[in-house]
């Protein structure tokens, strides 16, 4: 209701005014809606005593409203495009009580400064700036070791660091980068002596720093030859003055003259068949030297001379009954074969495996009494028979052996 005011006339005891009565059901009204509106209609809920500057009224646990601090908000605090700010170059806490984090929300990344171990996590990236003017309007180093940052003009970055080796302690220590000269390590030394083609940095102990020389000083600590293989066995160097040594084999001589080795053979080079290792023609051999027109045939360990072309059959026995025949002619073994030879040739019938149980012999007629036919003949029957065909052999001739009767057969020959 809007405020009543007593009627008191226009002049005293003008009979103008509220009555008594009146004038105090106003008053009640009045004291009614002030204890309605600022209490609960019996008790005033509202009290201003003693307050300080920039203190506000807050609904205490006497259930009234005091002067107080603004020190519990009871709802988000919206700043409606306003700023907290601060006075007189004052600080701006935010200050969780004990362990509690610090949580800066925007959309769904949290940032949190964590209360109990100090660390802030930022899910996100962070761009900021880390350059100063100079080196020396950088944080302190005992203040802020691990602290990275560059200078403006300086090719290096830094960071604050506590070196303990050569008892360097807390230092601004510069970073490497691919545009950073290895002159920057402390331990290499190229500005003093600047390096020249093809110089490598070699430690000097007097310095102890790597300084750039020539490589050919240290040639001494190479070994010059790691493992040689050869087809049998192999060596590995295992000291820098190890010696490699060639050494000819058979008829094989080695020299080294200046940066040459040769290798040489100085043995005697065949220059004929007769001096060959594997050919023997003696004249004690199975046909002796050759002549014009011979060739040579493999007697199983030589070459020797036949005088025609030769053909060589291998002989065994099918028990006592037939000899078998291999070799030309026979595309199978075959029992007691009718053999075909011409005149001028010659054959060989290698007996060497059965020869001594059944000797091998050529005869003009049949049967173990039959008369033996030895022309052209050198060799062994119980070995190897070679039988050159006389331009004057019978037409027919026959072979047997002479133990058993049964291993017999005949010998056509022609021209």
């Amino acid at each position: 209701m809007s405020k009543q005011i007593i009627g008191i006339g226009a002049s005293a005891n003008d009979n103008t005014g509220d009555t008594l009565r009146a004038g105090g059901d106003k008053i009640n009204d009045n004291f009614n809606e002030v204890y309605g509106a600022i209490g609960n209609g019996t008790d005033v809920q509202l009290s201003v005593s003693g307050p300080t500057l920039n203190q506000v009224l807050k609904y205490t646990s006497n259930n009234r409203f005091e002067p107080g601090n603004l020190d519990t908000l009871t709802a988000a605090l919206n700043v409606n495009g306003n700023e907290i700010i601060s006075a007189s170059n004052g600080n701006i806490i935010l200050n969780p009580n004990g362990t509690g984090d610090v949580n800066i929300s925007h959309g769904s990344v949290t940032s949190v400064f964590d209360g109990a171990t100090g660390v802030i996590d930022f899910p996100t990236k962070i761009q900021y700036k880390n350059q100063y003017a100079t080196l020396s309007s950088a944080p302190a180093i005992a203040n802020y070791k691990g602290y990275f940052f560059t200078v403006d003009g300086d090719d290096s970055p830094y960071v604050n660091i506590n070196v303990t080796a050569g008892g360097v302690g807390d230092t601004r220590a510069k970073i490497l980068t691919q545009y950073s000269s290895v002159d920057a390590l402390l331990d290499v030394d190229t500005t003093t002596n600047a390096p020249t083609n093809n110089q490598v940095l070699k430690w000097n102990a007097s310095s102890s720093k790597w300084l750039p020389g020539d490589d050919a000083a240290g040639i001494a600590s190479i070994n010059l030859f790691a493992t040689v293989t050869a087809d049998t066995g192999s060596t590995t160097a295992n000291t820098q003055t190890d010696t490699l040594t060639i050494a000819g084999g058979a008829d094989i001589v080695t020299s080294v003259v200046g940066d040459t080795v040769t290798v040489a053979f100085n043995g005697t080079i065949p220059t004929t068949f007769a001096a060959m290792t594997d050919t023997d023609m003696s004249s004690g051999a199975q046909f002796g030297t050759p002549t014009q027109g011979d060739s040579l045939f493999w007697n199983g360990s030589d070459w020797i001379v036949t005088r025609s072309p030769i053909t060589w059959w291998e002989i065994n026995a099918n028990g006592s009954s037939d000899f078998t025949f291999q070799g030309p002619g026979f595309p199978s073994t075959a029992n007691d074969p009718t053999l075909y030879v011409n005149r001028g040739f010659t054959y060989a019938f290698d007996n060497s495996v059965q020869g001594g149980a059944h000797p091998f012999r050529i005869q003009s007629t049949q049967g173990l009494a039959g008369n033996p036919y030895t022309a052209g003949q050198s060799g062994s029957g119980s070995n190897v028979l070679y039988w050159t065909v006389p331009m004057d052999a019978p037409s027919t001739l026959y072979y047997q052996c002479t133990i058993h009767a049964a291993m017999q057969g005949t010998i056509n020959v022609i021209s």
